[in-house]
């Protein structure tokens, strides 16, 4: 007869239970990994966010690359402005945040062909969209992201005539690039906030300052309280807004046309970099 095997489940010495985590050590691993993921969480935050302003830089450097290669192409001539969709400028088209079925917040299309004069230049659209934009729009029963960020100093060949605009005459409309002077101080393209953006302007009230000074247009600060622009030069800055006034959280609806802002450092500095007064 063939003796019986047994087979041993236990596991350690005979007569031993296995010993199992007692609560307490359960509670301080528990503690651990909660003391780690809080000392971990704001390092990935930042690392998202610092990427996401280098997307951003780049997005707007190759828009100005764009930019100056249709200034190249045209006898120095600047690409028309897209101010109050006025027909065959850079891009087309007129966003409004919080009103649901605005064809433009969601239309690819005002970036492409015919109604976009930069379009030969740069033959993309994810260009014209900050990645830390949260804005997004309701169209056909969808919620989505909407699809630009990006507007373009409302003085560079903007297509109004500025003869109209008493106040806004006192100050240059360039129409080439050989009339802009200090080509690092001026901008071009900026980052624009979700409640602020609309046209494919960004303007500044250059006629009232210190006390009476006020955004038209406001700059985005998605980057911990910071934007990114271009200038006229070539190069790009990840500028630090100072004012709180300019960094408010964003509205769910489109902002006022002027805001008043009294001694706004950022209005002021926006001033400096926007366009230089008409020489008498």
């Amino acid at each position: 007869m063939i003796p019986r095997m047994e087979t041993q489940t236990s596991i350690g010495p005979p007569g031993n239970p296995p010993r199992a985590f007692t609560l307490i050590e359960l509670l301080v691993v528990i503690a651990i990994i909660a003391i780690l993921a809080a000392l971990l969480l704001p390092v990935l935050s930042k690392a998202k966010a610092l990427a996401q302003s280098l997307r951003c830089l780049n997005n707007l450097r190759q828009l100005n690359i764009a930019w100056h290669c249709y200034t190249i192409d045209n006898t120095d001539r600047l690409v028309l402005g897209a101010w109050n969709q006025h027909p065959g400028g850079w891009i087309d088209g007129w966003m409004v945040l919080g009103q649901a079925n605005v064809t433009d917040n969601t239309n690819v299309e005002n970036f492409k062909g015919n109604l976009s004069l930069l379009w030969p230049c740069l033959g993309k659209v994810q260009v014209y969209k900050c990645p830390g934009d949260p804005s997004m729009a309701t169209f056909a029963k969808a919620t989505v992201p909407r699809v630009r960020s990006v507007s373009l100093n409302a003085k560079m060949n903007n297509p109004w005539d500025e003869n109209t605009v008493a106040w806004d005459a006192r100050f240059v409309t360039f129409r080439k690039t050989a009339q802009i002077p200090k080509a690092a101080m001026i901008l071009t393209f900026v980052d624009e906030r979700a409640d602020s953006i609309d046209d494919g302007s960004f303007s500044v009230d250059m006629a009232d300052s210190n006390a009476s000074a006020a955004h038209v247009n406001w700059p985005a600060s998605y980057h911990n309280r910071a934007g990114n622009i271009c200038f006229v030069d070539g190069h790009s800055e990840h500028h630090k807004w100072v004012d709180p006034r300019t960094t408010i959280p964003l509205h769910t609806t489109q902002m006022a046309w002027q805001t008043f802002s009294p001694n706004n450092k950022d209005v002021a500095w926006l001033q400096q970099h926007f366009t230089i007064p008409v020489a008498r």
